[in-house]
């Protein structure tokens, strides 16, 4: 969808994919490069289909336990013109929580939000 709204305006996307651990003492190194590597491969996806319609693309994985507020921070920070986000996420440990970031960056963020579902 944000290529929808890139194109014909000439604007670049910058595709942020923030994940998390969960919230236990000992996370094994490879869990963490499981989820980096479904990440990263979730912004090459998006990079591939930027190419293709000739939209400029820059991808940026992150880690966090407050996806929310990082996705927030960082669009204020690069002072990002509109937040394009999923009514749900793709991570099946999440499920009880499903459109709890969605729900949370568009009653948070100052910058305009649409919801793609």
């Amino acid at each position: 969808m944000a290529l929808v709204f890139a194109k014909p305006t000439g604007s670049s996307i910058t595709g942020l994919n923030v994940f998390s651990l969960p919230s236990i003492i000992t996370v094994s190194l490879d869990m963490k490069n499981k989820k980096r590597k479904k990440s990263e491969e979730i912004i090459k996806q998006a990079e591939a289909l930027s190419q293709k319609a000739n939209v400029s693309f820059t991808g940026i994985v992150k880690i966090s336990n407050n996806i929310g507020n990082t996705i927030i921070t960082f669009a204020e920070k690069h002072e990002v013109d509109m937040i394009v986000i999923g009514s749900r996420g793709s991570d099946p440990e999440l499920g009880t929580f499903l459109g709890s970031v969605a729900n949370h960056v568009v009653n948070k963020s100052k910058i305009p939000v649409t919801v793609v579902k």
